[in-house]
């Protein structure tokens, strides 16, 4: 999460920074000075120390200031821009399980590795086995791109999306929440750049105030007690009534989680 934190503020900075210099090109040259006497300011345009009068000089002394302070925001955004570059170089090639991504295959054999890499990770995720899940209601009946059944024609578009997107998931794989109750997500998934799992519920009837009640709040209640929370490692999407997920609100859902 934090990788997609620094990329998405790299983009933003870059961003701020090509804006800013496009409109400098534009700017008038010369700087403000600003002089203050007994809280009267007054505007001095220099090189030249030539006075502008607020009233005839306004458009001037408003993009002087603009130049000025933009000027200052590309010298900051620029220099952030690098710790980030900086960051995002580092936690590429010098996290903690490149360490031992990087050691002599021989010498990987004289060590005990302390943390899993992420393909070890996404290795070890993609050899659990399938555990085809017990009927709760109605019956598996779309077929989706990657071949299995689901419940749902919401749930066939979340499928397809992720199968296009090439992100793993499990349908319904059996989830064990406390006091031995077994819940089974709709999708169990995993980021395959970070290694990051989570589980995605859509719910369709929300509608509903019994199914809001009986399966929305029963399971948002037991994710928490074991600490899979909202925006953390649990993706929610919903629909009901005259609102039916579409296919952007899903991309979007992936692009946040799990690209």
């Amino acid at each position: 999460m934090l990788r997609k934190a620094l990329k998405k503020r790299k983009k933003s900075l870059e961003s701020l920074i090509s804006k800013s210099a496009a409109w400098m090109e534009g700017a008038p040259s010369g700087s403000l000075k600003v002089c203050c006497s007994r809280g009267c300011p007054s505007f001095i345009l220099t090189p030249g120390k030539k006075r502008l009068s607020k009233r005839r000089d306004a458009v001037l002394i408003r993009n002087l200031a603009t130049k000025d302070y933009y000027s200052k925001l590309i010298k900051v955004a620029e220099k952030e821009l690098a710790a980030i570059d900086v960051l995002l170089d580092f936690e590429e090639n010098e996290a903690v399980p490149m360490v031992y991504e990087s050691l002599h295959p021989e010498r990987q054999k004289l060590v005990k590795q302390v943390e899993n890499t992420r393909a070890q990770i996404l290795e070890h995720w993609m050899k659990l086995e399938d555990v085809p899940s017990e009927p709760r209601s109605g019956s598996y009946y779309i077929p989706t791109d990657r071949g299995e059944l689901v419940r749902s024609k919401n749930e066939y578009l979340i499928a397809n999306a992720l199968f296009q997107a090439g992100i793993p998931y499990k349908y319904e794989y059996p989830f064990e929440a406390v006091n031995g109750k077994t819940i089974h997500p709709d999708f169990y998934v995993i980021n395959p750049s970070t290694g990051q799992t989570y589980y995605w519920e859509h719910f369709g009837m929300m509608d509903n105030p019994e199914y809001v009640m009986n399966s929305f709040m029963y399971k948002i209640r037991l994710y928490s007690l074991c600490g899979i929370m909202l925006g953390k490692n649990l993706i929610v999407t919903f629909s009901g009534g005259d609102y039916t997920i579409d296919r952007n609100t899903i991309d979007t859902a992936i692009k946040t989680y799990l690209l």
